[in-house]
C-alpha cells in the first residue's frame, strides 16, 4: 500500500516537475466552466484550499467530468481518483488525469497525495465511501496544496460546501421517432442544491446525452437481421 503512494510520487515527480503549490489566498475559486453552477457557487467555483462533497443523484459525474475538462482548457491540471473503476472507455477525454487504483484504501491515499501535492487545480474523488478520519485527512491535504478537492459520495461529509444533484421525472428529453413516439434521451435537466455558510441556493442545468455503444439495428431490441436469408 505504501509502496503504490511512493510510485505516484514518484510519477507525478516525472510527468509533472514544474509542479509548485498554488497560492489559493490570492488566486479565485476553481471554475467549473458550466455558467449555470459557477453563478450559485460560493466565489463563482469550487473554493481552493477547500473541500467540497457532492453527493451523487444524477448528472454529478457530467458536470464534474466538465469541470475537470474546462481546468484543462484554462491552462491549470486536473485529476480524477476513480476508487470504484468504472470510469474511462470511449467517453474520457484526453486531457484530466485519471487514475484507477486497486481498491478503496489505494483510492483515499492517492486522493490524498494529488491533494497535497499542489500541482492540480482540481482533483476529484469517486467511488469510495469517505468516513470522517479520511474526510479529515483529505481536508488537511487540501488545505496544504491549495487546489480545490471533490469528493463524490454519498452521506453527509465534512465539508463546508455541500452539492446534491438530482434529475426530476419530467427532467429528460426525448429525440422523437418517425411516428412522433420517445426514441432516445437527448437531454436531462439536472438540480443542483448548493449548500454552505450563509449560501443556499439552487440550480438547473442542460446536460446532452450522447451514446457510445455501436449500434447494430434500427431500433433497440429489435434483432438485427442484415444478411440473413429470406
Amino acid at each position: 500500500m505504501a509502496s503504490s503512494v511512493l510510485e505516484l510520487r514518484a510519477l507525478l515527480e516525472r510527468r509533472f516537475p514544474d509542479a509548485v503549490p498554488v497560492t489559493y489566498r490570492s488566486a479565485g475559486a476553481v471554475a467549473t466552466g458550466v455558467a449555470a453552477l459557477d453563478e450559485v457557487l460560493p466565489g463563482g467555483g469550487f473554493p481552493r484550499g477547500r473541500l467540497a462533497w457532492w453527493v451523487p443523484g444524477g448528472g454529478a459525474t457530467a458536470v464534474l467530468r466538465a469541470a475537470c475538462e474546462a481546468v484543462v482548457a484554462r491552462g491549470e491540471r486536473a485529476a480524477w481518483v476513480d476508487g470504484a473503476g468504472v470510469m474511462g472507455g470511449e467517453g474520457w477525454r484526453p486531457g484530466p488525469l485519471l487514475l484507477r487504483p486497486a481498491g478503496g484504501r489505494e483510492a483515499l491515499e492517492c486522493a490524498e497525495e494529488l491533494l497535497r501535492c499542489g500541482g492540480f487545480a482540481l482533483v476529484v474523488v469517486s467511488g469510495e465511501e469517505v468516513g470522517d478520519g479520511e474526510g479529515v485527512r483529505l481536508s488537511r491535504a487540501v488545505r496544504e496544496g491549495g487546489g480545490a478537492g471533490v469528493v463524490l459520495a454519498g452521506g453527509v461529509g465534512m465539508a463546508p460546501l455541500r452539492l446534491v444533484s438530482r434529475i426530476p421525472p419530467n427532467g429528460y428529453r426525448w429525440r422523437r421517432g418517425p411516428f412522433g413516439e420517445p426514441a432516445e434521451v437527448e437531454a436531462a435537466v439536472v438540480r443542483v442544491g448548493v449548500r454552505a455558510l450563509g449560501v443556499s441556493a439552487e440550480t438547473e442545468i442542460v446536460v446532452p446525452v450522447v451514446g457510445h455503444e455501436l449500434r447494430l439495428c434500427l431500433e433497440p431490441g429489435v434483432v438485427d437481421r442484415r444478411g440473413a436469408g429470406v
